[in-house]
């Protein structure tokens, strides 16, 4: 009885210290998981990245960077994320190259982003694991995905309409990642980190 007790005291330290980002290994007990931290992750926690207790799902406030502007009518974008990843998405205005929105859509999951403002856009997208995040100090945030990362843009510009129209719009995006092949139901290209950054 008391070995028992022991080993899940063991699992709920190791647990409690990767939750608060201190622990950067736990016991390989079969009870416990071990989680390895890359060298990058280490370099990153090193400078003063830490990893959140729960991954963030849907829109991101201006912390990250955004000033989210909204229209006044139903116009969406469902994202839905099928396995192997999960899915960070910038939607940016063709016209000014300006960031809207900023959605983070874990793996098996579907986000709505609703009100999307009448215009064109573009989509930055960044897929991976292992979300961490830095405080700059200002009230904003950095973050990025750490782990089996990719970046890409989309092809073509989704049109919500003309302004002071009515007209109903939508777009269902489709992602998913086979294999460590990207499969969605629309064009993308790849690029840079730095780019997906700005």
């Amino acid at each position: 009885m008391k070995v028992s007790i022991i080993h899940k005291a063991i699992l709920l330290l190791g647990i409690s210290l990767l939750v608060l980002g201190c622990g950067r290994t736990t016991s390989k007990n079969m009870e416990e998981k071990t989680v390895t931290l890359s060298e990058e992750q280490d370099a990153l926690i090193d400078a003063g990245w830490y990893v959140r207790s729960t991954m963030p799902s849907g829109e991101l406030p201006e912390e990250y960077g955004v000033e989210n502007r909204y229209g006044q009518q139903d116009k969406y974008f469902d994202i839905e994320m099928g396995n192997g990843c999960d899915v960070a998405i910038k939607i940016m205005d063709a016209a000014t190259d300006k960031c809207i929105r900023y959605v983070i859509v874990p793996e098996g999951t579907v986000i709505n982003t609703q009100m999307i403002l009448q215009g064109k856009y573009y989509l930055k997208l960044a897929y991976g694991k292992d979300w961490m995040e830095y405080n700059n100090g200002d009230g904003t945030l950095k973050a990025k995905f750490t782990r089996n990362v990719a970046y890409g843009r989309s092809v073509d510009a989704f049109d919500f309409g003309k302004k002071n129209t009515s007209q109903f719009v939508d777009y269902k995006l489709q992602i998913n990642v086979v294999n460590s092949e990207v499969q969605n139901n629309f064009n993308t290209v790849s690029i840079s980190e730095e780019e997906f950054m700005e």
